[in-house]
């Protein structure tokens, strides 16, 4: 574990050891990660074990943290960034970008290429 690491996990041990039956009456997945953190866990491990990434961990060590030191959670607000799809629907939220409208209709097809029920046949040639 590296020192950042270990000095804000120590921190955070340091504010659930304020208050230890907040950890107790966390749900499921987070009392599991802060009894792991309170018994040496690193952040990384719980990662692991969980199956989530360490600023998961991070975020729902923090936020349990903060309950027990009576501060409450951290409110975070997640947004979509460039390029981000949060439309759902055919054109997946992808309309109107500035750059041009973003077709959904099959592409024109190439000048050497038939056009669909055309005569194939080349010019100034007979077909027997």
């Amino acid at each position: 574990m590296s020192s950042t690491s270990a000095g804000r996990m120590a921190g955070i041990v340091a504010q659930l050891r304020q208050n230890p039956g907040v950890v107790g009456g966390l749900p499921g997945e987070e009392r599991t990660m802060a009894e792991a953190a309170l018994g040496g866990t690193s952040a990384q491990e719980i990662a692991q074990e969980h199956g989530i990434s360490v600023e998961a961990v991070w975020t729902t060590l923090g936020n349990a943290a903060r309950l027990a030191s009576g501060a409450g959670i951290a409110r975070t607000v997640e947004i979509g960034g460039l390029g981000s799809d949060t439309d759902p629907g055919i054109h997946g939220g992808y309309g109107d970008t500035g750059f041009g409208s973003l077709d959904t209709d099959p592409p024109d097809p190439m000048p050497e290429e038939p056009r669909e029920g055309a005569d194939s046949t080349p010019r100034g040639r007979a077909r027997h």
